[in-house]
């Protein structure tokens, strides 16, 4: 079968199955906030430290002067030693951690927090942890200081996000060049120097438009130039959704369809659907694109498992269970737990590096 027809029909069933899902478990949408509110929502919220960014409007007319010192954080990021961390034997695996609870922006995240809750995000073992991404559904989102701040005295780099979903407007100024230098590119680097993390996830999961033909092309010199303003010591990490073809079609590993987008970031961050076999090509396919095994990231979905609403499974590695709480059959952090299965296979060496995106019920060790 053609494989263009084949990456159609499976497109055409991945949305179906969502529709199914999402009209199967179907309730009330509340409306959302008008732009004003939206306006006094982020104003009230920078207060607390935070910033982030709904809007491309909002993002292009950003200056470095409108930073509040409270929203800066005022921990460099430590060097950690260089012994073994993990103390494996063998290489040493690196581990990237995604949050995503709740919408993010606590109350308790902010620089003046309130009394603590019952409920709260955790990260207790960052000294397994080289990166973490803040993740929350905005266009863009700046990590908090308190997590920067905790993440640095760890010798953790802290990411932001920045996030195209199927329902964000305007998208077409994502790659809006004057003289050569991407808006957003700059702003992006602009902001990481001002409130003092570490990069980006960039996460596009909405297809092209039909009529920029050129578009896929554009988005690899967008994140060449990102990765060249944020500098050498900072991270772009390009998420595994849209396909140089210009589709959202999550290739659960390194393939010919992102490895364009994985080279000209710092890292791909895969889907969470991998398989082993998966696993052994995206090996080959990265020494054969000259991609740094440890620049390839797969992902461990430690939630979003649907198993406790009606329709299709979504079934994420390991494939018998799949995540959620069964992600303690693979070892969250025992990474040589995950490592013995891949050698016991006759992987000589696995990738290097893993992605955990995970929700815990909690407190935020700050």
């Amino acid at each position: 079968m053609n494989s263009s027809i084949f990456r159609d029909w499976r497109r055409i069933g991945r949305r179906l199955g969502k529709k199914l899902r999402d009209g199967l478990n179907s309730h009330p949408v509340a409306p959302g906030l008008s732009p004003e509110e939206r306006r006094a929502q982020r104003l009230r919220d920078g207060f607390k430290g935070f910033v982030y960014f709904d809007t491309f409007e909002g993002l292009e007319t950003w200056q470095p002067q409108d930073v509040d010192p409270i929203q800066q954080p005022n921990q460099p990021l430590l060097i950690r030693s260089s012994g073994n961390v993990h103390n494996e034997d063998g290489p040493k695996t690196k581990l990237l951690l995604c949050h995503d609870y709740q919408g993010g922006y606590h109350d308790y995240e902010g620089v003046r927090p309130d009394l603590l809750e019952s409920e709260m995000y955790n990260c207790r073992h960052l000294q397994y942890v080289d990166s973490f991404i803040y993740f929350s559904h905005k266009l863009v989102c700046v990590p908090p200081p308190t997590w920067t701040n905790c993440l640095h005295r760890n010798g953790v780099k802290s990411l932001g996000t920045l996030l195209i979903e199927p329902q964000t407007l305007d998208i077409g100024r994502l790659l809006t060049r004057t003289d050569g230098i991407f808006t957003v590119a700059k702003q992006l680097a602009d902001i990481t120097n001002t409130y003092g993390f570490d990069g980006w996830l960039v996460n596009v999961e909405q297809d092209a438009p039909e009529v920029d033909k050129d578009w896929s092309d554009r988005l690899v010199d967008f994140i060449s130039q990102l990765r060249e303003f944020v500098g050498d010591q900072k991270e772009v990490i390009w998420y595994d959704a849209l396909t140089i073809d210009g589709y959202v079609d999550y290739q659960n590993g390194l393939t010919p369809s992102n490895r364009r987008y994985a080279k000209a970031a710092d890292g791909l961050f895969t889907n969470y659907k991998w398989t082993d076999k998966k696993l052994a090509q995206s090996k080959l396919a990265a020494m054969e694109a000259a991609i740094p095994g440890g620049n390839i990231l797969f992902g461990i979905d430690l939630w979003a498992q649907n198993t406790n609403i009606r329709g299709p499974s979504r079934v994420t590695y390991p494939p018998k269970g799949g995540g959620g709480t069964n992600t303690g059959l693979v070892g969250l952090f025992n990474l040589k737990a995950i490592q013995m299965p891949l050698k016991s296979k006759g992987y000589e060496r696995p990738l290097e590096r893993w992605l955990f995106r995970c929700r815990v019920r909690s407190r935020l060790d700050l």
